[in-house]
């Protein structure tokens, strides 16, 4: 039984894509890979803020990270400002549907007749 051994350009393709997947591995986090890779220019480092940015940015802002689960305490509406919201709205729906009924009633007109094909 005879083996086959991968030809050289396939085994150079295939550890230098090892390769490459070693060296962009690292440039995920701050190790020692991540120096190679800034060497050899595959990788970057973050650019600090502009003075501008800094200028507008507040001192002590209180940002919550995406995907935390600190919440914070919302301002909760009183049971009245509901129950006026939800009569507004009513009262819309109902002039929205009065109004839809006066436009069917004043553009009422007949269906259109199917196209007359002459025959020959």
């Amino acid at each position: 039984m005879l083996i086959d051994f991968p030809t050289p350009k396939l085994l150079f393709s295939f550890l230098l894509l090892a390769a490459t997947g070693l060296v962009m591995a690292g440039c995920a986090n701050d190790g020692a890979g991540k120096a190679v890779a800034e060497a050899a220019g595959m990788a970057t480092t973050p650019q600090e803020s502009k003075p501008f940015v800094k200028e507008s940015r507040l001192a002590g802002a209180d940002y919550i990270p995406v995907g935390s689960v600190i919440t914070r305490e919302a301002k909760r509406k009183p049971v009245a400002e509901f129950k006026t919201l939800e009569t507004e709205l009513e009262a819309k729906r109902l002039g929205n549907e009065a109004a839809g009924t006066q436009a069917k009633a004043l553009g009422a007109t007949p269906p259109p007749q199917p196209a007359i094909v002459p025959t020959n």
